[in-house]
């Protein structure tokens, strides 16, 4: 399209942009004559019953879903040991503060 202010149009829509833009306004007015002829021309045509099945059937035997990678649960996993050995070893060293501190408040 040749207007530097599509963007424009695709965020403001009909009511914005193209009230000003001659070149949009026809765009917007042949795509709403475009979508009609395809809504009269399809008005009643619809899928057979049972197409929505075959179709997830066909996509799940022709694009399985792969098993989820078991990485992600190791690396969790050392993760949260890491953090926990953290804790364990500073945890100790702050006790006889933290002792102190309390002797002094009590």
């Amino acid at each position: 399209m040749a207007c530097p202010e599509f963007d424009d149009l695709l965020r403001e829509g009909a009511g914005g942009h193209a009230e000003r833009c001659e070149e949009c306004r026809a765009l917007l007015d042949a795509l709403a004559r475009v979508e009609g002829i395809f809504d009269r021309a399809f008005t009643g045509i619809g899928a057979p019953p049972g197409m929505a099945a075959a179709v997830r059937a066909r996509l799940m035997r022709e694009c399985p879903v792969p098993r989820p990678s078991v990485i992600p649960e190791i690396l969790d996993f050392i993760g949260w040991a890491a953090v926990l050995a953290v804790i364990a070893i500073v945890i100790p060293r702050f006790l006889p503060l933290i002792s102190a501190m309390m002797a002094e408040l009590g």
